[in-house]
């Protein structure tokens, strides 16, 4: 077998998918065994390094599945108080429709008030402007302006007192008409006044709803703002324990690395090893053969002269077909 260098041995790798060949130089026995010694050597020195670097890892991740479970454990209690929050904020959110509801009850209830103010206001100068031309009640006036009709149309009187009495009972009807009207404009008021109280209580009513409800609402308000609070504290406390975990990755991450470079580089070096042990496998396969080879000459030899023979050497050249039994 020729053993040359710088020829090229092709051995097939298995990676458990396909099938790959690396080409290695053809190399001496004595070089063969160097070579393999150093790859192994190699081997050796990668799988010490991942252990160490795997050593180093465990150091960085004490503490980390601590870390990782207090962050994620705050997380979700973050997620718990949002949720309340936010049924906080939606039963807050329906007490305010109320309130706006409610609201534009009291606006209609204000209208409605101002409205009848306006009204007794312009009843009330009616009512004072007829006073002041009645100038007396109603039984008064009605009293005297039927004493003067009686004295106008029984009574003997001279023409002047006539005529004067006659201006008087008109004043007087004039005035009886004004009493009478004004009393009319009361009852109106006083009507008005009526559905006026009417207004506010209703109006009070309202508003004494709202303020209920604007207690109720405030409640769920601070009651959220008091959750959010609560979630922010909560949040930076996480955030300080992520941190950490942050910088033990930050550690950890490199190293991964390198041990990929190294896993890699094992993998080159095994495939390597694996074609130089195949050429060493080949070598001790043709020494085998030569010697196997010395031995069948020495035994045809041996048999030619003496005729005898080891059970060794009969096998060999059974196997040789030199002799037939």
């Amino acid at each position: 077998m020729d053993n040359t260098p710088g020829k090229v041995t092709e051995t097939p790798v298995h990676d458990g998918s396909d099938e790959i060949k690396i080409e290695v130089p053809k190399l001496q026995e004595r070089e063969l065994k160097e070579k393999t010694n150093q790859l192994r050597q190699r081997l050796d020195k990668n799988e010490r390094e991942i252990k160490s670097i795997f050593r180093e890892i465990s150091l960085h991740n004490e503490g980390g599945k601590d870390l990782k479970a207090k962050r994620d454990g705050l997380n979700a209690r973050v997620k718990e108080l949002s949720k309340k929050a936010s049924e906080l904020r939606n039963e807050r959110d329906e007490v305010n429709k109320q309130i706006a509801e409610l609201k534009s009850q009291r606006n209609e209830f204000r209208k409605a008030g101002k409205a009848a103010g306006e009204k007794i206001g312009s009843l009330k100068k009616a009512r004072d402007d007829l006073n002041k031309t009645a100038r007396g009640r109603v039984e008064t006036l009605d009293k005297a302006y039927s004493e003067e009709m009686d004295k106008f149309m029984n009574a003997d009187i001279p023409l002047e007192y006539e005529i004067n009495l006659f201006n008087r009972l008109i004043e007087l009807g004039q005035r009886l008409r004004a009493t009478k009207k004004a009393s009319e404009i009361h009852i109106e008021m006083s009507q008005e006044y009526t559905r006026t109280k009417e207004v506010y209580s209703g109006m009070d009513s309202v508003h004494d709803k709202i303020q209920a409800l604007s207690e109720e609402s405030q409640k769920y308000h601070e009651g959220a703002i008091a959750l959010y609070n609560e979630m922010d504290a909560i949040r930076k406390e996480a955030d300080t324990y992520h941190a950490q975990l942050s910088e033990k990755y930050r550690c950890i991450s490199p190293l991964r690395s390198r041990i990929d470079v190294l896993k890699a580089d094992s993998q080159h070096v095994r495939e390597e090893l694996d074609a130089y042990l195949e050429q060493g496998k080949e070598i001790q396969l043709a020494k085998d053969e030569r010697k196997n080879e010395e031995k069948r000459v020495e035994a045809r030899d041996k048999f030619k002269k003496s005729g005898r023979l080891s059970l060794d050497e009969l096998r060999i050249l059974v196997e040789n077909e030199d002799i037939k039994l």
